[in-house]
């Protein structure tokens, strides 16, 4: 009878255990979906030049270090936030000789989701544009509003043409 209420014990662990690792899977798996969903969304803003939605997926303490000139080093305050991307914007627009959106085409390349924890995700991928790799690194936290964008790191690399 001892060994019977031990070995029911243990199995009854053993679930726990089990379920447990389940729901963190599930969870790990909604985030991501989540993240995919948010940073979708996000680019769909950003081909737009749609401020007012583009503006809302990032945090209040958001920093940023833009890929190029005139915003050569951190920018992390609001004023210098909306200045940057405000000036990034006004070239994009003008330079995409459209009258419309959307004015570029952003396609994720090799797409990488690292959730660090439940509140807390790394995305970096890869865009082209000729010859020249776009690099990027987003991390994201989740709070009462979602997940919502903490710091960006943009980078572009000129590749040698073949």
């Amino acid at each position: 009878m001892r060994n019977a209420v031990v070995c029911a014990v243990v199995l009854w662990m053993a679930g726990i255990h089990a379920s447990g690792g389940t729901q963190s899977v599930d969870a790990g798996q909604r985030a991501e979906a989540e993240i995919k969903q948010t940073l979708t969304a996000f680019l769909t803003s950003f081909e737009n030049l749609n401020w007012p939605k583009f503006k809302a997926f990032f945090a209040p303490d958001v920093t940023m270090f833009h890929p190029a000139p005139p915003n050569g080093r951190r920018v992390d305050s609001p004023q210098e936030f909306e200045k940057a991307w405000l000036g990034v914007f006004e070239r994009i627009r003008k330079n995409s000789g459209r009258d419309s959106a959307p004015f570029m085409s952003l396609q994720p390349q090799d797409l990488k989701i690292q959730i660090i924890s439940p509140e807390v995700a790394l995305v970096s991928f890869h865009l082209t544009d000729a010859n020249v790799l776009n690099r990027r690194t987003i991390v994201f936290r989740h709070d009462a509003d979602g997940w919502k964008i903490v710091h960006i790191h943009a980078s572009n690399l000129t590749i040698a043409s073949p």
